[in-house]
Formats: structure tokens, C-alpha cells, sequence
């Protein structure tokens, strides 16, 4: 599957009300002093945290953290330039792959974000009118909420066309295997809240 075809059937599971339209791209815009004011508070304190906890910081080197800041800084620009097109949304798709590459889970990724959201969000409370600052949040959730689909599906089906290359296997019995290993682990999981609850209410 190409790049822009995986973009495009990952955009179609995603509830539509929850992709960002042109209008909110405009309301982002409308914000731009916002973003750039904040600009580089976001890049240092979101690579303070990633090469400060032990969850992150194996998977980076610190004489990389200047290309990786100036790579946030473009991602950060270009994000609140409010510019939500089908380039930009394939380029999300593409950061997952590049995300499968260099080893970065997904679990990392959805921290980061949710850091980036909290940060933006708290100061947008604070220096905005109320219904101004709700009417962003509600963008930048959107903007979350479409990029991270992108992302997280990118990189599993990235990783499922890997298998399938390399093990030969039929995606029709590779997806039995993926059955199989998810009912094992249900009954475990049930097996072991059953238990704890059962010991929680003795």
C-alpha cells in the first residue's frame, strides 16, 4: 500500500467531525501570536522531559537534540499555520513509518502529544477570554485526535506488511494467529480481575 492510498483509508475510520476543517484552520491562524510566543517553550520543555525520563530518553542521543529540536520547531510551525490539507495529513501518516524506524513507540508518542496539549491548553486558559481559549482547545484536541490515528495506524500497518513480507504468511492466517494470542490474553486478563475483585470484596 502506498503512502497517500494508507492515508487515506486510515482518515475514513476516523469519525469526520473529529478532522479538523478549513475553519478551524482559520481560528488557528487567528492565533498565531499565541503559537509563536510559545514556540520555543514548547521545544525546550517537551526535549527536557524526553531526555530526562528514563521511559524516553534510551531511545535518544544528546548530541542529536539540536536537529531534533529544529525538526519539532518545523513540525510546531507548520502544525499552527492551521494548513489541515491532504499533504499535511500524509505527512503525519509518513511520521509514523519514520517513528517504526527509529524504534519510537507509540505509547511515547501519545505521552509527547498529550505533554504538547496540556502545555498549550494551561497557557491558553490563562492569556485568552474563555470562549476564545475552549474554541482553540477544541481545535487542537481535533488536531490530537486526527494526527495520532495517523500516526498509530501507520505504524501498525507499516509493521503488518513487514511481517507479512518476511514470514510469507497468508494475511488471512496471519490475522487467525492475532486472533488467537488476543483470546489468550482476554483470558488471562479476565481470569485476573476476576480473581483480584473476588479478593478485594473477601
Amino acid at each position: 500500500m502506498d503512502l497517500a492510498t494508507m492515508t487515506t483509508e486510515i482518515l475514513r475510520k476516523i469519525p469526520q467531525s473529529m478532522i479538523p476543517t478549513a475553519a478551524d484552520g482559520d481560528l488557528i491562524r487567528s492565533h498565531q501570536k499565541f503559537f509563536r510566543t510559545h514556540q520555543e517553550a514548547v521545544i525546550k520543555g517537551f526535549y527536557d522531559l524526553a531526555f530526562s525520563d528514563a521511559s524516553t530518553q534510551g531511545h535518544l542521543n544528546p548530541a542529536e537534540r539540536p536537529a531534533r529540536e529544529n525538526t519539532l520547531r518545523e513540525w510546531y510551525k507548520i502544525t499552527t499555520s492551521g494548513h489541515f490539507d491532504d499533504h499535511y495529513w500524509t505527512w503525519q501518516a509518513l511520521v509514523g513509518i519514520v517513528h517504526v524506524k527509529h524504534n519510537i513507540s507509540n505509547s511515547s508518542m501519545l505521552s509527547m502529544w498529550g505533554w504538547i496539549i496540556n502545555f498549550l491548553q494551561t497557557r491558553l486558559l490563562q492569556e485568552l477570554p474563555a470562549a476564545e481559549a475552549l474554541a482553540a482547545i477544541q481545535v487542537l484536541q481535533k488536531v490530537q485526535a486526527t494526527v495520532c490515528s495517523l500516526i498509530v495506524e501507520s505504524f501498525i500497518l507499516t509493521q503488518q506488511e513487514a511481517i507479512t513480507r518476511a514470514s510469507g504468511l497468508n494475511p488471512a492466517i496471519q490475522r487467525r494467529f492475532i486472533q488467537i494470542e488476543i483470546d489468550t490474553m482476554l483470558r488471562q486478563g479476565r481470569a485476573t480481575l476476576q480473581n483480584r475483585m473476588l479478593q478485594a470484596a473477601a
